[in-house]
């Protein structure tokens, strides 16, 4: 007994059963012998022409000389939605297409076997040659690995491995397969579906109906056929098969996740014709977060859900105490007062509905018309990976105190180290040992003073804002951002590397 076996290696097989359109839904399965006979002879005319005919022919006058019983391994059916243009002046007239396809393992083998069928060893390996030069089956999706074997004809007495078998009533060609209900047998038998095959006709059955020649048949396109008038080629049989019912029984197993590296923040890059002055810093930051918290609340089902990373507050709604949270830090790594970078980071780990919101942030608009940003992930990790250690930091944005100064608190200036010393230890950095004023943000197009940046988050009022040098006993990493609107990029602090 001949027996061909088919790997599909990505774990799909692409391709519409003969007689159906592809926006039916319906996926081919079993493969069609009529398929494999019409590959192998594209395989021998354009990758082995110059194989004689009288080697080539035989080979596939074997396989179309009776429909093979066949043995499919567990499956399942899928498909994709695709809305492609229809060429039309309108760039949103679209149609939608479904392409659908069996869902199987790359390790599992589709058998077709031919009982009364043998080859000797050298056709054997001729048709191995042809089978070997088969990339694909169906559409080129569906990579395939095939060979050829024979086997001993006392195998198909085991139903359980050859599992699709035809019957002898076949089906009317005009009849589809997709809603075919099934044949219920004995309950000591199991129960069968019914399905409509593509099969070659023989080609001694062939030359006694029709004066065209066999191979010209099987060769012919479907233009060749439209233009004969014929919806069905010369050369394709239906042949009625019983298959295992229901034939798409599998499930995806549990996935149990493992250890895998801890995600605390994403850098993006920002791109656009326009990108935003640093003196926005506060303003892109909020339209960020609210843009991800809106993302994240589609992904977890609800507003129920609440991030704590990107909210900042508790299952209760209150706000979060210990700035574990995530920061929303506007950079401008070039120094040229433009917003080219943006790193949210947070001390605690995110989950992954978390990881997919920062993932599918994608672009926020501009108020004024501007174009919009876009961002562009480019890396990912914790605080190791984002972030460098220094010993001295300096302002990037004002640093605004959270409380007012008044009466009885001293010297301002005094006040003001108290208050950058108080906010490094809230947000669970060090004391710094040396703080020095530095009046403004130079940059590489022009100096730029702390009141002209935006010093209050929306409906507050606005406050008075500083820049520091500020360096520490021990290197700690950055950057950093501690005080009023921490959580937003003020107080911004870039390590410097000395």
């Amino acid at each position: 007994m001949l027996v061909v076996e088919l790997r599909f290696l990505t774990g799909r097989y692409h391709a519409t059963p003969w007689g159906q359109n592809v926006n039916e839904g319906v996926a081919e399965w079993p493969p069609s012998p009529y398929r494999l006979v019409r590959a192998l002879m594209d395989v021998w005319k354009r990758k082995r022409p110059d194989r004689p005919a009288e080697k080539v022919v035989p080979l596939l006058e074997a396989l179309a000389s009776e429909p093979p019983v066949m043995s499919l391994p567990p499956a399942n059916s899928a498909h994709t939605r695709s809305w492609l243009s229809a060429n039309s002046f309108d760039p949103a007239d679209k149609q939608q297409v479904f392409d659908a396809f069996v869902v199987l393992s790359p390790e599992s083998r589709v058998l077709m076997g031919w009982p009364d069928v043998t080859l000797d060893l050298s056709s054997l390996s001729a048709l191995n040659e042809l089978l070997g030069q088969l990339n694909y089956l169906g559409r080129s999706e569906s990579w395939v690995a095939a060979g050829a074997t024979s086997q001993s004809k006392a195998s198909l007495s085991d139903p359980a491995v050859w599992n699709c078998r035809p019957l002898d009533n076949p089906f009317p060609t005009s009849t589809p397969d997709a809603e075919d209900p099934p044949i219920t047998r004995p309950t000591s038998n199991p129960i069968w579906q019914p399905v409509r095959v593509a099969c070659p006709v023989p080609s001694e059955t062939f030359a006694a109906k029709h004066p065209v020649g066999w191979l010209d048949a099987l060769s012919m396109s479907t233009s060749e056929l439209h233009k004969a008038g014929r919806d069905v080629p010369l050369a394709l049989k239906y042949v009625t098969y019983r298959r295992p019912y229901p034939c798409f029984s599998v499930h995806p197993k549990n996935h149990v996740p493992t250890a895998g590296p801890v995600i605390t923040g994403v850098l993006y890059s920002i791109q656009s014709k326009l990108l935003p002055d640093v003196t926005t810093t506060i303003e892109l930051s909020e339209r960020v977060r609210r843009k991800l918290m809106g993302i994240h609340k589609t992904i977890a089902g609800g507003p129920e859900k609440l991030s704590r990373s990107f909210s900042g507050k508790d299952a209760e709604g209150r706000p979060a105490s210990g700035h574990l949270h995530s920061y929303f830090l506007p950079l401008d790594s070039d120094g040229d007062g433009r917003i080219d970078h943006l790193m949210v980071i947070g001390r605690e780990p995110l989950d992954v509905s978390e990881c997919v919101a920062l993932d599918r942030l994608q672009s926020i608009w501009q108020p004024d018309g501007e174009p919009d940003l876009i961002f562009v992930p480019v890396k990912w990790g914790d605080h190791r990976s984002l972030l460098e250690t220094s010993t001295v930091f300096v302002s990037a944005t004002p640093f605004v105190p959270p409380r007012h100064f008044r009466k009885g608190r001293g010297d301002y200036i005094e006040w003001l180290a108290g208050e950058v010393c108080r906010e490094a230890i809230n947000h669970g950095l060090p004391a710094p040992n040396h703080i020095i004023s530095v009046p403004s943000l130079p940059g590489r197009m022009h100096t730029i003073r702390w009141l002209e940046f935006r010093r209050n988050r929306q409906g507050d009022d606005g406050r008075p804002g500083f820049g520091f040098r500020l360096e520490f006993k021990e290197p700690i990493p950055g950057p950093f951002s501690i005080g009023y609107g921490a959580h937003f990029g003020l107080g911004l602090f870039l390590p410097l590397k000395v």
